[in-house]
């Protein structure tokens, strides 16, 4: 068992508790729960529409590219310098919530740059691995540069499967940035299974349900599934996890086996941590969407 970090703050020591009174994964726990979650969403399905209340420093602007919805969010304000495409998480059954936008418009104001939001198919409309990235690609090849792929757990996967797509197509992308990837769909690493009481947020046995929807016959695809991805040649890679991720196990590995391929990786974990922890109001959190910024923002300045 790992041990939470004396370093971490009281916030985020009662954070796996405040999930859990709130039942954070009760849509997880089996794959009939995660059934019936789709079911609810597709009887009721979310809106996909921007936070009513934004930032008076940021423009969002709305069209259509690959028959999706796609939101484009500028500085009201002075020049831009590049293009963030950000891919939100959510298990692919969910759009977007409050703190990716909050996150969004942080990145957009302190980096001076674009960030690209597309409304990409979920699962219970139909959408896979095989279907959205390519898209998301054509996206990014439209885009200005410098260009970064950026995701959270689900989106997290899109972002790092585009960026090896791009690759092979001749078109790294200069910077991606995953924030508690999915990056194994067949969630096989036996240290998953050891670190499931850590987390209060996601069970594997839910999860598995929606990476196989996510994946299809894909499992064993060294670009859709991004764990048997060559990353050499895919530009900068900015890596964040917490160890109370049940996904933790999977992106450690992912670390490794690009190093060993000898591609450095900027990889921050956070000992004691929950996952997406960039994204939670805790001064983890904080410091973590600070570094997410500085590393946008150093990408266009090299440029």
């Amino acid at each position: 068992m790992l041990d939470e970090s004396p370093r971490l703050s009281l916030i985020g020591r009662l954070m796996p508790s405040i999930m859990r009174l709130r039942g954070s994964n009760k849509n997880h726990r089996t794959r009939e729960r995660v059934q019936r979650h789709l079911d609810f969403r597709v009887r009721n399905p979310e809106s996909s529409d921007p936070p009513k209340r934004l930032s008076g420093r940021v423009t969002v602007s709305e069209s259509s590219e690959e028959g999706w919805r796609v939101f484009t969010i500028s500085p009201t304000t002075g020049s831009t310098r590049g293009t963030v495409i950000y891919l939100h998480g959510g298990g692919w059954m969910n759009e977007a919530v409050s703190q990716h936008w909050k996150l969004i418009q942080q990145i957009v104001v302190e980096a001076s740059v674009t960030v690209i939001l597309p409304v990409y198919p979920l699962v219970q409309a139909g959408g896979t691995a095989e279907s959205v990235v390519p898209s998301v690609a054509r996206i990014g090849e439209r885009a200005e540069r410098p260009l970064t792929l950026m995701g959270d757990s689900a989106g997290g996967t899109i972002a790092m499967s585009t960026s090896l797509l791009m690759k092979e197509q001749g078109l790294p992308v200069d910077l991606t940035v995953l924030i508690a990837p999915a990056l194994d769909m067949r969630m096989e690493n036996p240290e998953i299974d050891e670190r499931q009481p850590l987390d209060p947020w996601l069970v594997k046995k839910g999860q598995l349900l929606l990476t196989e929807m996510w994946i299809g016959e894909n499992g064993d695809d060294p670009i859709l599934n991004p764990i048997l991805g060559d990353t050499r040649g895919v530009g900068r890679l900015v890596v964040f996890s917490g160890t109370r991720d049940l996904l933790n196990p999977d992106t450690r590995l992912f670390v490794q086996r690009a190093d060993a391929a000898g591609k450095q990786v900027e990889y921050h974990e956070q000992p004691g941590h929950l996952h997406v922890y960039p994204l939670l109001p805790t001064p983890e959190g904080k410091q973590a969407r600070s570094t997410i910024v500085d590393a946008v923002r150093r990408t266009t300045e090299t440029r």
